[in-house]
């Protein structure tokens, strides 16, 4: 896998980490063929009532990790099979990390916190933990049957994160984990509904059912707001809908001459564009920008770009490479 695949696999559905090529190559199929069927069923968006979260077991908690002490800088894999994953820690130092199952593409699969706290990795048989990085106990989620976990969404403070139950690009259910006291509760949504962020006071973003071209429709705290594209569209034959949220933003991806990604407030409100340099793709937001990888025949390399640039670190060339806050939205 090449780094822009690797980057550009963010869009498709979510990953199945079991079986990861056969996901990643059935992802468009699986998109293409339920769009087509809600495109018909859905005419009108039908306002719901929010349900009270069903209550969770407890996680079980687990002594810290070895490699505690530092916050995350990144982490990456240079191959899907048969590499390690490696840790790179803010204090400069790298550490390979078992994530209790074989060799995975990070992206989509593990992830770290927006405050590099926490680091989130898939467990056997289809469980998810997420290790304190600064010493405290480990939350353990245990599997389930029928899926695995995978990271959705995170706050912007950390506080809280996202997972999803999933297989084959079908989500199950989610969970809602507050890692300030350790409670896990599941969020009730619609059916075929997609949780794709959280407001800046923790309210859920939601993505109703729809064929989403030059338009999208959003719930935000259980209130339809419409965003429209203005430089190209959100979605077309070559590319999937790409939505990132980071606390009271949102950061749609626009495709036309130039690649552009919109910041928009949860409202609809436009607040800012950013231009994809040639030869650059997407990443992931950060609290200060937006992060671009630029891929390299000896090494590639992430920057930080907004109202500045800077280099954010140099990978292996194959590397797939997960930053702060970057899950699946």
């Amino acid at each position: 896998m090449n780094p822009r695949e690797a980057y550009l696999d963010l869009a498709d559905d979510a990953r199945d980490y079991g079986d990861p090529d056969r996901a990643i190559e059935t992802a468009g199929r699986r998109r293409a063929a339920r769009w087509s069927a809600v495109a018909v069923a859905v005419t009108v968006l039908v306002l719901f009532t929010w349900l009270r979260p069903e209550p969770e077991p407890a996680p079980v908690l687990r002594e810290p990790p070895p490699h505690a002490g530092a916050r995350a800088h990144s982490l990456y894999s240079v191959c899907r099979t048969g590499c390690p994953t490696v840790l790179r820690l803010t204090d400069g130092r790298e550490t390979e990390i078992v994530s209790g199952v074989e060799t995975v593409n990070p992206p989509g699969n593990h992830t770290i916190s927006p405050d590099g706290r926490w680091l989130g990795l898939p467990d056997d048989g289809g469980g998810y933990r997420l290790n304190d990085l600064l010493g405290g106990p480990d939350l353990q989620l245990p599997a389930e049957l029928g899926g695995v976990y995978g990271p959705w969404v995170w706050a912007a403070d950390s506080s809280r994160i996202i997972l999803a139950n999933h297989r084959d690009g079908d989500v199950f259910h989610y969970l809602d984990v507050d890692l300030r006291t350790g409670q896990v509760t599941r969020p009730v949504v619609p059916e075929g509904t997609e949780i794709v962020g959280l407001t800046g006071g923790g309210e859920l973003i939601l993505q109703p059912p729809q064929k989403v071209t030059d338009q999208l429709t959003l719930t935000v705290a259980g209130r339809p707001v419409v965003f429209r594209a203005q430089t190209g569209r959100f979605a077309d034959d070559d590319h999937g809908l790409w939505i990132q949220s980071r606390g009271e933003r949102l950061y749609l991806h626009e495709y036309g001459e130039q690649a552009v990604v919109r910041l928009l407030s949860p409202e609809g409100r436009a607040d800012a564009y950013l231009r994809i340099p040639e030869g650059r793709f997407a990443v992931g937001p950060t609290a200060t920008g937006y992060v671009v990888v630029e891929p390299g025949n000896q090494a590639q390399r992430l920057y930080e770009i907004g109202q500045e640039e800077r280099l954010l670190g140099e990978y292996p060339p194959e590397a797939a490479v997960v930053i702060p806050g970057l899950a699946r939205h």
